[in-house]
């Protein structure tokens, strides 16, 4: 191919203007020379093939002049010229043809679109601009600067019929909404059990032109592969990148704990409206133990806990929801970055991580592109923030009058992630979303309350001083039920030193101080009889708490039944990813 092409460009002559033409099309011959040119970086690369079919891959300082590179060019042409006269010089000792002898370095110039000729002391990086032609002797290459580009595309490892594919893609200078995508699957044997061919697999294209690609139960037993060609949503298009599933489309597990749930988050909510969802979504760090195997979940199928199983349950789950604001915990750092943030930025989610400290999970915010912008983040850890800002010094103060409990608080890596947005449509809204995991301990609502006194003024901090009198959305797993001292605190705005909490861990860690906050929070979805529901355990945990003073409830979406929770004995399960459930709202400024 490069030969024909090669060949067809020697026979064209004329100045680059005249080659340019009419409008400064260029021909379909032409070969290309990419540039990568990155205000950041100090150099630029540039790649081209040379007339003797050798690639080039050249790094030059952005700041040199351009008669430098163009000098190197040359010699690299040279070199590959005399190593063109070598082979000629064998087959003339052969009795073939004789070659062309060893010639200078050709000549090596750039212009610009209009055909002009580039000044060899421009520097690099104004020179090399989109839609210039680099001739090499009679070759001539189209200038790309910076085409769209893929970096990574990955499918995931499972695939289940009736549930989305959606594929990790990072682009440079393309973005993934700008992208073209095209899905195939294998064709299936002939009935005689012949191969398709002896090429490989044959494909056939299974689907429209769509980012996301949910397999029906037809492809049961086939493999899938994904062609992507990058954009930049300016008509420009990169080389496309194909990539093949390891293996083929699996049955699904038939109905689903949120099925039903669905039912009622068919569309985004309209204008004015916000749909908040919390979960926890059970690290696969906790759920990948023998402990967990073999204590906490026995009575879930191994195959059900393992994270690939369960990623395609909740990427389900989350897109059918259909929600604004998403806030999950217990997030695995790398289920974040290579499945859940490319998940659901398909769906118009952008997604924001706070790691715990320590930890390998932690925490995520995300909320739909076309109706909230992030104006700001103020994520803390509790026992940093606790020791180090002055908007805490009065209860780290009184917390040093009990030593042991102030150890076991700083030992803690739970951490508060604060995100201010601001409608797309109306600026003038703006709102706080916090999301948090408080300690687990059963024992530890001491703990528990100092947490959430930390949370709660540094909300105040964000809400009050930073930005007055925007409305706050607070959502986590915060570990307690409707009759612990934490849910009475933030209910009611206050908690007496003499609440039985402060002695949750016996009397050798009594911690007894009042405390208070001017919020007016209302569980939106409640109190309902539980969001978590294990073998040995099962209450209330979850909650998304609101400001009633600037929102109200528009609708709570029905928790799945009992029978359905119930199943298969427990959560997690086949038909559920966690051992918690979500709870989803929908809410409305007032």
């Amino acid at each position: 191919m490069w030969r024909r092409l090669r060949s067809a460009l020697r026979r064209l002559r004329g100045s680059p203007a005249a080659f340019l033409g009419g409008g400064g099309r260029l021909p379909a011959a032409m070969e290309r020379a990419v540039v990568r040119c990155v205000p950041s970086e100090p150099k630029l690369s540039l790649r081209f093939v040379l007339p003797d079919g050798s690639a080039k891959h050249m790094q030059r300082d952005q700041a040199e002049p351009l008669g430098r590179a163009l000098a190197r060019i040359a010699t690299n042409a040279a070199k590959g010229h005399a190593k063109a006269a070598k082979k000629s010089k064998k087959a003339r000792a052969e009795g073939g043809p004789a070659g062309e002898a060893a010639a200078a370095a050709p000549a090596v110039r750039l212009f610009s679109r209009d055909g002009e000729a580039v000044a060899e002391e421009v520097p690099n990086a104004a020179a090399w601009q989109d839609g210039a032609v680099l001739q090499i002797g009679e070759a001539r290459y189209r200038v790309e600067r910076n085409p769209p580009a893929l970096t990574e595309l990955q499918l995931p490892r499972s695939l289940l019929a009736g549930f989305p594919v959606c594929p990790k893609v990072s682009a440079e200078f393309a973005a993934p909404q700008h992208c073209l995508f095209r899905w195939y699957r294998e064709q299936r044997p002939a009935a005689g059990g012949g191969a398709a061919g002896d090429g490989g697999p044959a494909w056939v294209e299974a689907a429209a032109a769509e980012r996301v690609f949910t397999p029906s139960n037809a492809l049961v037993g086939l493999r899938l592969k994904l062609r992507c060609t990058p954009g930049d949503g300016a008509q420009r298009y990169g080389p496309p990148r194909e990539v093949e599933s390891s293996g083929p489309v699996e049955a699904g597990p038939g109905a689903c704990t949120f099925d039903s749930r669905h039912l009622y988050t068919k569309k985004v909510c309209g204008e004015g409206s916000i749909r908040a969802v919390s979960y926890n979504i059970l690290a696969d760090t906790y759920a990948q133990t023998e402990f967990s195997r073999s204590v906490l979940y026995p009575y879930c199928a191994p195959y059900a806990l393992e994270l690939d199983y369960r990623q395609n349950l909740l990427k389900k789950e989350l897109a059918g929801y259909s929600a604004d604001l998403i806030c999950l915990q217990e997030v695995d750092k790398s289920v974040f970055v290579d499945s859940l943030a490319p998940a659901l930025d398909a769906f118009g989610l952008e997604g924001l991580f706070r790691i715990k400290e320590k930890q390998h999970e932690g925490l995520a915010t995300f909320y739909r592109r076309d109706k909230f912008s992030l104006l700001s983040q103020h994520d803390i850890a509790f026992s940093e923030a606790l020791l180090s800002d002055p908007l805490h010094k009065e209860l780290c103060d009184k917390l040093a009058e009990y030593p042991l409990v102030q150890e076991k608080v700083l030992q803690r890596s739970s951490v508060l992630q604060v995100s201010v947005l601001q409608s797309t449509t109306d600026p003038s809204r703006k709102i706080c979303v916090a999301n948090t995991h408080l300690y687990w301990h059963p024992k530890g609502g001491n703990i528990r309350l100092i947490q959430i006194a930390v949370a709660l003024s540094h909300i105040k901090h964000v809400t009050c001083d930073l930005y007055p009198s925007i409305p706050v959305i607070f959502c986590g797993d915060f570990n307690s039920t409707p009759s612990s001292g934490t849910y009475s605190f933030i209910n009611s705005g206050g908690i007496a030193e003499d609440h039985e909490d402060w002695v949750s861990n016996g009397e050798e860690e009594r911690c007894n101080m009042p405390l208070s906050h001017s919020f007016k929070l209302l569980s939106a979805c409640g109190e309902p009889a539980y969001t978590n529901y294990v073998g040995g355990f099962h209450g209330c945990l979850d909650y998304i708490f609101i400001d009633k003073n600037a929102l109200e409830v528009e609708q709570v979406i029905p928790l799945p039944s009992h029978e359905e929770v119930t199943t298969h004995q427990a959560l997690p399960s086949v038909s559920h990813p966690s051992d918690h459930i979500a709870l989803i709202c929908d809410l409305k400024w007032k």
